[in-house]
């Protein structure tokens, strides 16, 4: 069955056209900002308030664009190899964000990016970097604040590269404390893992006393290293569960999850070349989506997204484009093939895209103007967490009540529409149209996506017809409030 459905979407990837005039109201856009190596942020690091002011400016000035192409979350990478952009208890600070590492940039970045993605409508995830520990020159010169020296016991060194031991049981609860203390400390919307694999060549990784030491009997050392990297994700679901179920969990696997029928071996693929049962972690619920890097084109692409999807019957697949491939020296790729990976995963069914990385969006005016004017031109809600949360109350999602005292009031510079809070609401949206019909299913109608108020203002008399729906921090919608404008009295005739 699985095999007969490939085969129709890869035959239907040739014949994908342009985007439907009728867009997503629920679609993730998103991008991965990199801060590693001050890749897409920060340009130079904090020594002082003047360079710290400047670094949030910049950071301002980057989701501005962001936001105004239509991307609603943001991957921010709060944790590269070993160093952290958050005052933590585990890891010191990163050389990058203040030119020394252990030393506070004089600010809290996550804490400021959250907050600076929330006022703009956007989500912030916390995108961790998970094994890789930085290499064998950067840790001799952070000294004894290095993972490898405060944790010898948890690290494998490689080719000149220090990595954590997956196959350490001390390894997971090491990873699902660094994750406790975001979720525990911020209004984090996610936690995305990156890197949750062996490195390349994962026969190759010196673990063989952990292999004798820990591996049952019988276990082949592929398969358990599968269940290493399982059992790390399996903790961290449960950690963010424990703490706030609201918060998404994801992780960033190889783009091919297998090898296909018909088509060369993948080789570099999450069951072949890395270890990943990325679409067990979604069956399993310990992962609300994954976002696969299909930075590939042709054959590479369209037969794999459709795979995925395929496998998806929990959770979602948000398709990882690579936006960098624009460059000349990385693919040089045509604008037209970002347009088809993105018409493909819509066609295909995927909840949407996340663009690597950040700097590329707004290095290209194309692929901007692209996104702003044509596929992202209405904004989208996140779709829903397809785990349930368990609750004492039912979550709003799930009522068949609209909002309660929804109430317009007209003015000459302004008209205020106002409601009563609903239960569980994390944010509201608000629909708008300029005739007495309104349409909740079409993101057109969309002019609101992230309210945390009850009351705001629009132009006067720019709307007949105004709705508000609840949204409950599981991103499900409560059904609609809906108000009418009052007709504009006739004045009566009068005569001199």
């Amino acid at each position: 069955m699985l095999r007969t459905r490939l085969a129709i979407l890869l035959l239907c990837a040739t014949l994908v056209v342009a985007h439907a005039d009728t867009l997503p109201k629920y679609e993730m856009r998103a991008v991965w900002l990199t801060t590693n190596w001050g890749l897409d942020w920060p340009s130079a690091p904090a020594r002082n308030a003047r360079e710290a002011a400047r670094q949030q400016q910049e950071l301002r000035e980057m989701l501005d664009a962001l936001a105004y192409m239509g991307i609603n979350t943001v991957f921010f990478q709060a944790r590269i190899r070993g160093e952290v952009f958050y005052p933590s208890a585990y890891e010191p600070w990163s050389r990058i964000i203040s030119g020394t590492a252990g030393k506070s940039p004089g600010y809290d970045p996550l804490a400021f990016v959250i907050d600076e993605c929330h006022n703009r409508g956007m989500e912030c995830h916390a995108w961790m970097v998970t094994i890789p520990a930085g290499n064998v020159r950067q840790a001799a010169k952070m000294g004894s604040k290095a993972l490898p020296a405060k944790h010898p016991e948890l690290c494998k060194k490689l080719k000149g590269n220090w990595y954590l031991d997956p196959g350490n049981p001390a390894t997971p609860h090491y990873i699902a404390a660094l994750v406790a203390e975001i979720v525990s400390r911020y209004d984090i919307d996610g936690i995305h893992l990156d890197y949750i694999r062996y490195p390349d060549e994962e026969g190759n990784f010196p673990d063989a006393d952990t292999y004798r030491r820990y591996a049952p009997a019988g276990m082949s050392r592929h398969q358990w290293h599968v269940a290493n990297i399982s059992r790390i994700v399996t903790a961290v679901s449960d950690t963010v569960v424990a703490l706030n179920p609201h918060v998404m969990v994801s992780t960033a696997p190889l783009g091919r999850y297998t090898s296909l029928p018909g088509l060369p071996p993948a080789r570099w693929s999450c069951t072949e070349g890395a270890a990943q049962d990325a679409v067990a972690w979604l069956q399993q619920g310990n992962n609300d989506f994954v976002a696969p890097m299909m930075y590939y084109t042709g054959e590479n692409y369209f037969p794999y997204l459709a795979d995925w999807v395929a496998r998806a019957t929990q959770g979602y697949i948000v398709a990882g484009l690579g936006a960098y491939r624009l460059e000349r020296t990385e693919g040089n790729w045509d604008i037209t093939e970002i347009q088809r990976q993105i018409d493909a995963s819509r066609h295909y069914g995927a909840a949407g895209q996340a663009f690597f990385r950040a700097r590329h969006l707004l290095r290209f005016p194309a692929l901007s103007l692209l996104l702003a004017g044509n596929y992202y031109r209405y904004p989208a809600l996140v779709p829903p967490m397809s785990r349930t949360v368990e609750s004492e109350q039912v979550p709003i999602g799930h009522s068949e009540q609209p909002l309660a005292s929804l109430r317009l009031r007209q003015g000459i510079l302004c008209d205020t529409l106002s409601w009563q809070p609903a239960t569980h609401a994390a944010r509201y949206a608000i629909y708008a149209s300029v005739t007495d019909t309104i349409s909740l299913d079409d993101p057109a109608f969309l002019i609101h996506t992230w309210v945390t108020d009850t009351t705001v203002t629009l132009p006067a008399g720019r709307y007949r017809t105004l709705a508000v729906t609840a949204i409950d921090s599981t991103r499900r919608e409560s059904p609609a409030a809906i108000v009418h404008a009052p007709r504009p009295r006739k004045l009566p005739h009068t005569y001199r």
